[in-house]
């Protein structure tokens, strides 16, 4: 028989329980403590992380405005030479070309340094006026040719090391032409880079080159050296030791960096995350304080309903506390909170479910997005093959001669290219271009084109202009970079006996490699106003030995290999077009 026991012993009315109000006094203000303390920690990071973004972001934001400033100061003596290039009467007059040089260098000095005049006939003028010697030929320097090849803007020439200054320096240069359009010679500023940075540049900042030659400097630097400025595509951060840098890419083969102290970044995040600390552990000093008045106030209550009531809902039986007998303001007070407790909870949950199933929608809605644009790429891209294809039919046209050229010319580039195992990408660039590779005769006179006997000189000259005009016509977007290799540089030779620039070796793209020997190859086995055509091994023996007219010099020792050791499939390829 079991006995229940209803009264306390002696001993064990020596040591009564804690009160109510005291256990929960103690055991909530732990919880509030804990509790306190992780959310200041959370808070404390999130703030940390944010304002270090916040300050990250700064830094380049500072780059961005750096470097455009630079390249905008650049680029305004650019827009002088375009200004001064269009006063030809100036260029044609000796006295008239010195004191325009005079009236530069006195403006502009020290930004600029001795601006000079190359006249179309070697003839060189600079102020101040310095002797360059008898056998001085502007006409040969780096400068003047690419002003000539670029006749309708100014061009840049990447930093160098004056050779009367010693400092480095920026050349701009702009080609002048007279009303017949006759050169008359090129008009050149050297730009002192330190001297043109020093109001620009900000505390911890410089300028180099691609091989890490300081142009120009504010304050000490510490990470140039671990810095390859020749890998560095657009821009980048990083952090060498505690010092944090953002580098970028400028005008003329110039780099912009900005550096900034770890240490720095580290105390200006600090600073607010502690604020925030410190004002939830104020906040959290108040609202203990205030629970503690309010237990006083609630020190009694019927435990067994509470539980009962809590393991209903806990069920899925709703939450109803019994009428408690002899109710007081405590019991009334606790019954109502716990109730106002609940209706918050079932509140969020309602709330999250609308809120998941708002982000499902969403989700759907992204997930049709993605496949919208999936299929308008693809739309584009055969747009872009098909445009291609008309294209090269145009040019095809156009020269009559060649027949099917283009099209043999675009299956065996990708052939070779296939086998010379160049990425994805690079091939059907190459596919795609390859019919455009002649897109620049289409300015050549067409009875040039088709002329039955053998071209004069000048006609020949008129010829290989072809890719320049269609190097000019596919412009200088980085997106048409294979486009504009293969039409400008697939006349060049591996042996530097090409045109239009005397490439060699590796110099030379391997797209327009590719394309340069399957139309040399082309060109053999078709026929043409002033020639029979060769078949497949007449035309292969040519191009592996040679003849009075090519060499196998002219081309990759690579390539040669490839096309002699599928030189079948390759008559197979072209027999079929």
């Amino acid at each position: 028989m079991k006995v229940f026991k209803n009264k306390k012993s002696d001993s064990d009315r020596t040591t009564d329980p804690p009160k109510l109000e005291t256990h929960l006094t103690k055991r909530i203000s732990k919880i509030v403590f804990l509790s306190t303390a992780l959310i200041s920690f959370v808070l404390f990071l999130i703030t940390f992380l944010l304002v270090s973004h916040i300050v990250q972001n700064r830094q380049f934001v500072r780059i961005m405005e750096l470097e455009r400033n630079w390249a905008n100061v650049v680029e305004s003596f650019g827009k002088l030479l375009n200004v001064l290039s269009k006063q030809i009467e100036i260029f044609e007059n000796e006295e008239c070309v010195v004191n325009l040089l005079q009236q530069i260098y006195e403006q502009y000095h020290p930004l600029v340094a001795y601006p000079a005049f190359g006249r179309s006939d070697g003839k060189m003028f600079t102020y101040p006026k310095y002797d360059y010697g008898p056998d001085y030929d502007p006409r040969k320097r780096l400068w003047y040719q690419a002003a000539v090849q670029n006749p309708e803007s100014y061009v840049l020439v990447k930093p160098f090391i004056h050779a009367f200054l010693q400092e480095p320096t920026i050349a701009l240069a702009k080609a002048v032409y007279d009303e017949e359009k006759n050169l008359l010679g090129v008009l050149v500023l050297d730009l002192v880079a330190s001297r043109v940075a020093e109001t620009l540049l900000i505390d911890r900042s410089y300028i180099v080159d691609e091989t890490g030659q300081i142009l120009a400097k504010k304050g000490t630097l510490k990470t140039l050296s671990h810095l390859n400025f020749v890998a560095l595509e657009k821009i980048a951060s990083g952090r060498v030791g505690l010092t944090n840098y953002v580098a970028k890419p400028s005008i003329a083969g110039t780099y912009v960096v900005v550096e900034d102290s770890l240490l720095d970044q580290t105390l200006i995040s600090l600073i607010p995350s502690l604020s925030v600390v410190s004002s939830v552990f104020i906040v959290n000093l108040f609202a203990v304080r205030r629970l503690r008045k309010t237990l006083k106030k609630t020190v009694v209550h019927p435990m067994e309903n509470i539980v009962e009531a809590a393991r209903n809902y806990l069920s899925g039986r709703g939450f109803e506390i019994e009428e408690i007998e002899e109710p007081t303001y405590e019991t009334k007070m606790l019954a109502s909170e716990l109730s106002d407790m609940v209706m918050i909870i079932e509140s969020q949950i309602q709330e999250l479910k609308a809120n998941y199933d708002q982000l499902e929608a969403s989700q759907r809605e992204i997930e049709e997005m993605y496949e919208r644009l999936r299929l308008e790429e693809q739309e584009l891209r055969y747009a872009y093959n098909l445009f291609s294809e008309r294209l090269g039919a145009v040019i095809e046209s156009f020269d009559e001669p060649t027949g099917e050229h283009v099209q043999r010319v675009k299956r065996l580039s990708r052939f070779l290219a296939e086998k010379l195992n160049l990425p994805r990408e690079l091939i059907e660039q190459i596919e795609l271009y390859a019919p455009l590779h002649d897109i620049g005769k289409i300015r050549v006179p067409k009875e040039i084109l088709n002329k039955p006997g053998r071209l004069t000189y000048e006609e020949f000259e008129i010829v290989k202009k072809h890719v320049l005009w269609g190097a000019e016509m596919i412009g200088d977007d980085e997106k048409l970079r294979v486009a504009r290799n293969i039409v400008l540089y697939h006349h060049e030779r591996y042996d530097g006996s090409g045109y239009p620039f005397g490439l060699k070796d590796g110099e030379i793209p391997i797209e327009a490699q590719i394309v340069g020997l399957v139309d040399v190859y082309d060109a053999l086995r078709s026929d043409r106003p002033y020639k029979k055509a060769l078949n497949h091994e007449e035309a292969l023996r040519i191009i592996v030995e040679g003849d009075e007219k090519t060499s196998p010099r002219q081309f990759s020792p690579e390539l040669l290999e490839i096309f002699s050791k599928y030189s079948d499939e390759i008559k197979t390829l072209w027999e079929e077009l």
